[in-house]
C-alpha cells in the first residue's frame, strides 16, 4: 500500500503532535523519561504520547475519516485521547516487563 503524504495531512500529523506533547506536559506527566533513557520504562510526552497519536490519527486517515475540517479537529481529538491514554491507562493495557534478577556465580 502506498500512502500519499500531501500539505494537509502532514500539517494534521503536527497538531496531534503538538497536542498531545502539550496535554501530557498539562497532565503532569515527566517530559522526558528517568535516566538512563535506554532502560527506562517510565512515560513521558516525548514518548510514547505523540506516536500513538499519530498512529490514531493515521488510522483514522487510512479509512478516509477525515471528519471537520480536513481532519484538522480529528487530530486535536486524538492528541487529547492519546494523552489521556498514557497517562490513565497505558499501564494496564501494556503492563511493565517483570524484572530479571542476574545471578552471578562466583
Amino acid at each position: 500500500m502506498i500512502v500519499h503524504l500531501n500539505e494537509t495531512y502532514l500539517l494534521n500529523y503536527l497538531i496531534a503532535i503538538a497536542t498531545s506533547i502539550i496535554i501530557a506536559i498539562g497532565l503532569k506527566m515527566p517530559i522526558l523519561p528517568e535516566k538512563p533513557r535506554r532502560f527506562s520504562w517510565t512515560n513521558s510526552a516525548i514518548f510514547p504520547t505523540p506516536i500513538i497519536a499519530i498512529g490514531l490519527l493515521a488510522i483514522c486517515f487510512s479509512i478516509n475519516f477525515l471528519w471537520i475540517y480536513n481532519g484538522m479537529v480529528l487530530a486535536i481529538i486524538m492528541g487529547l485521547v492519546s494523552a489521556l491514554f498514557v497517562k490513565y491507562l497505558f499501564y494496564h493495557v501494556f503492563p511493565n516487563p517483570p524484572e530479571v534478577k542476574e545471578e552471578v556465580n562466583e
